[in-house]
């Protein structure tokens, strides 16, 4: 596609990924990159490759992408996805496109060949800006690690090498928003008799004064039903919010089919007003502490070990937590934030996140019942093209 001469009689060349050898140098990069990153999991490379897979992942009903992969000579040294979502665009009334996946050895000529080859193609594709990265949207993992890099990524959440954001920054992009991860850890968790006797005396009065409300237990019988009702609740409660997209019924049967492998139906917390789903909180165990420990190269080997160790996973993660506008003032969020509570020692650590700048509120509300720590600060970027 492009070439462009580097450092002394180096060239760097920008590859469209059209054959298997580029296929392999594409998904073999980060490994290299991070092999000797103690905190860094790999993923299945079955569910890595499911992530760029245009027939088989639902995301691209809606979306095209088209990938790169930059070499210099015949060593592959940086790598990156153009994407663009219709649906994004449609639903946010613009024509922004996005970057992803995006890998590079620390040369800055390797970042702007690999920035600009992006940015090319969206621009091709009726884009007028680029935002990232996403992989291969906010639906999933995005934005660069830029605080708490010490930390190993949780489930659903993305890990990239600090250096990215000065590299980015000097490739023409600025940071358009930041997000955040909170952990709570149970072994700090000093909640007195007398907190106790307090915020079960709240609990008591919600439920006395709003009989209405009713907390109901899932399982796997009412499982795919709850998420979906979640779904629908949580397609509003996130409607405003920064980079919005609805989740479609294909995403969200794509979702709850990988989660049946590893949810915990007793982590899941739901209120109903009148039978009316209004508010809930999902909390899934640390698949990635599991995969770090599962030990091969290939995912047969990988998966024959993760049984054993998903039931010794100390971590977890609340990926969802929203209440109906209309019955914030009832005490509901305080209800779900209680069950939370009630069953905290059943991991070692929690992690909440993403938690969007503008929402910071929300978390300290929160903190004024667990204490949460800021674990981690991730950053995406934007430009125009």
């Amino acid at each position: 596609m492009s070439q462009k001469n580097s450092t002394g009689a180096d060239s760097l060349r920008i590859e469209v990924v059209a054959n298997q050898k580029q296929v392999r140098d594409f998904f073999s990069l980060r490994k290299k990159l991070y092999t000797n990153d103690p905190a860094a999991v790999f993923p299945l490379q079955s569910m890595e490759r499911l992530q760029l897979d245009t027939d088989k992942h639902p995301f691209y009903e809606h979306a095209t992408r088209e990938m790169f992969v930059c070499y210099r000579d015949s060593t592959v040294v940086g790598r990156v996805v153009a994407i663009k979502d219709v649906m994004h665009n449609e639903h946010n009334d613009d024509r922004v496109g996005f970057f992803g996946f995006f890998e590079a050895i620390d040369d800055q000529a390797v970042v702007d060949e690999l920035i600009s080859a992006a940015a090319e193609w969206l621009k091709k594709n009726g884009c007028d800006s680029m935002r990232g990265p996403v992989n291969p949207s906010m639906k999933s993992d995005f934005g660069v690690v830029v605080d708490g890099n010490e930390h190993s990524p949780m489930i659903m959440m993305g890990y990239s090498k600090r250096r990215y954001k000065e590299q980015l920054e000097k490739a023409g992009l600025a940071v358009a928003q930041r997000f955040f991860a909170f952990r709570f850890r149970a072994e700090e968790h000093k909640t007195s008799e007398d907190n106790w006797e307090r915020l079960r005396s709240a609990e008591a009065r919600i439920l006395k004064r709003y009989p209405k409300i009713e907390l109901r237990p899932v399982n796997d019988s009412n499982f795919e039903e709850t998420m979906r009702e979640v779904n629908a609740l949580g397609n509003v409660v996130r409607s405003e919010g920064w980079g919005f997209v609805p989740l479609t019924k294909a995403e969200l049967a794509f979702m709850v089919k990988n989660l049946r492998r590893v949810i915990q139906y007793d982590k899941i917390h739901v209120a109903y007003w009148d039978g009316e789903l209004v508010g809930y909180i999902v909390t899934i165990p640390d698949v990635n502490w599991a995969l770090k420990r599962a030990k091969g190269r290939w995912d047969w080997l990988r998966m024959l070990q993760m049984p054993r160790l998903l039931k010794r996973t100390p971590k977890s993660r609340v990926i969802a937590l929203g209440v109906d506008e209309n019955y914030r003032n009832k005490g509901v969020a305080m209800l779900l934030i209680l069950q939370l509570v009630e069953m905290y020692d059943a991991f070692e650590e929690w992690e909440f996140s993403w938690v969007l700048e503008s929402n910071l509120r929300s978390i300290r509300a929160i903190g004024r019942t667990i204490p949460l720590v800021k674990t981690k600060t991730y950053e995406l970027f934007e430009k125009t093209v």
